[in-house]
């Protein structure tokens, strides 16, 4: 299968990428724009439940490819890589993958392969996978770095490299594989040919061992640790979101205490700030929009009222949002922090003053968004239908597929075990 040639620009794409990386993630969000400025605490959460995903992750077949290309490039001799730097190769390999892919599963139709339109169309996708799976590669273990993309990348800027020193250690431990810098299934040669989002039971169970061993006191650790637990957890109801799981399922009770509040904290805290979204949008549609759509949120809001009056406060714990923000190094801005301490002890003290919520809501869209801000006297924007966030899941769906993904590699042995 011959590569088009569509590698123009791809050393200047890496040098970008990391500066361009968040607006690109603010666009492609179903969350779209972070308006109140909770989107550092949510990511906390998220990072504390499931690290090493993110929302543009797809299917799980994909940590494993990457590392792959990386081995193949360490390969080439000296003179082929004065002939492409690994920038080049990356992108011409990624290129590659997403053509084999669309080839592949003609036959076999499959969501997530990540550019399936431009293949079609002999196009090139901006956003590749090494950057939407670089953090979880390194969460994993299966690229052993703490440089960035772009970084690592960088490393390999001369082709006379000794690439074995940064590939597997140095030269006291680069026979060892558990100092290679990329893991990695054994694969054949020519592996794209016959590439797949379908994992094999080897690569289902290398990659389940790659995370149990690096995120051990996640959730996503927890669930693939336990093949009862993996094998409830992908059975769910598919419409299940996240605070679906939290309230429901039984599973809850099988995780530690820690993780257990982490759950319930995550669950409670959207739960909690859904109402300040709501009212910003009830202010906006009074400013810039629609008597109809205004009668819509205030009836969104009736009804967050009703159900924050069974909220379990008992417990509730602010400070947990603060250790995890801590623990994961975010730097939250001092009027975001202020403004969810007086949103939630406004809430929990069960005001009736909308007025005074209002007034926090307005301040903190200002603060956040500053010459942006909607809310701001001479603004003139129309308003239509909802902004900013309306749901938080935690990346829950993102982390079903992958296990979903895993487990389908995994359970073919397993069947055959209990025969």
């Amino acid at each position: 299968m011959k590569l088009p040639q569509r590698l123009a620009g791809a050393s200047s794409l890496f040098e970008h990428q990391e500066e361009i990386e968040s607006a690109i993630d603010v666009l492609a969000s179903p969350s779209v724009v972070d308006e109140l400025g909770i989107g550092l605490i949510r990511d906390s959460f998220s990072d504390t439940l499931f690290p090493g995903v993110s929302t543009l992750q797809t299917r799980a077949k994909y940590f494993l490819t990457l590392p792959r290309i990386f081995r193949d490039y360490e390969q080439l001799t000296v003179n082929e890589r004065r002939r492409i730097s690994l920038a080049d190769y990356l992108t011409q390999q990624e290129n590659l993958c997403m053509t084999c892919l669309n080839h592949n599963h003609n036959n076999d139709p499959q969501e997530g392969i990540i550019g399936a339109s431009y293949a079609r169309k002999s196009g090139e996708v901006q956003r590749k996978p090494s950057s939407l799976y670089w953090n979880g590669l390194r969460t994993f273990g299966l690229i052993k770095t703490t440089l960035s993309l772009q970084e690592f990348v960088k490393s390999f800027a001369n082709p006379d490299t000794l690439l074995l020193d940064l590939f597997h250690g140095t030269d006291e431990t680069k026979g060892d594989a558990s100092e290679s810098v990329v893991s990695t299934p054994l694969f054949c040669e020519k592996w794209q040919e016959q590439l797949t989002l379908h994992l094999s039971y080897e690569e289902a169970t290398f990659l389940a061992r790659q995370i149990e061993r690096h995120v051990p006191e996640s959730l996503l650790g927890r669930i693939l640790m336990d093949d009862t637990f993996r094998t409830t957890f992908v059975g769910l109801p598919n419409k299940w979101q996240f605070a679906d799981f939290c309230d429901s399922s039984l599973l809850i009770d099988k995780v530690s205490t820690d993780l257990k509040s982490a759950l319930f904290g995550a669950r409670d805290f959207w739960q909690i700030l859904k109402g300040a979204h709501i009212r910003y949008n009830v202010l906006l549609q009074r400013l810039h929009g629609t008597d109809e759509m205004r009668t819509e949120f205030e009836e969104k809001w009736t009804t967050w009222c009703e159900e924050m009056s069974r909220f379990p406060w008992d417990r509730w714990n602010t400070q947990l949002i603060w250790d995890l923000v801590n623990r994961h190094r975010r730097q939250l801005r001092d009027h975001t922090k202020r403004f969810v301490r007086n949103w939630i002890e406004s809430i929990q003290s069960g005001t009736s003053d909308v007025t005074a919520l209002d007034d926090l809501v307005t301040q903190q869209e200002l603060l956040n968004k500053k010459a942006r801000a909607r809310l701001k006297p001479n603004a003139t924007e129309q308003i239509k239908e909802w902004v900013g966030i309306e749901s938080v899941d935690y990346r829950y769906s993102q982390v079903r597929t992958i296990i979903k993904d895993i487990h389908c590699g995994l359970t073919p042995q397993l069947e055959k075990a209990d025969a």
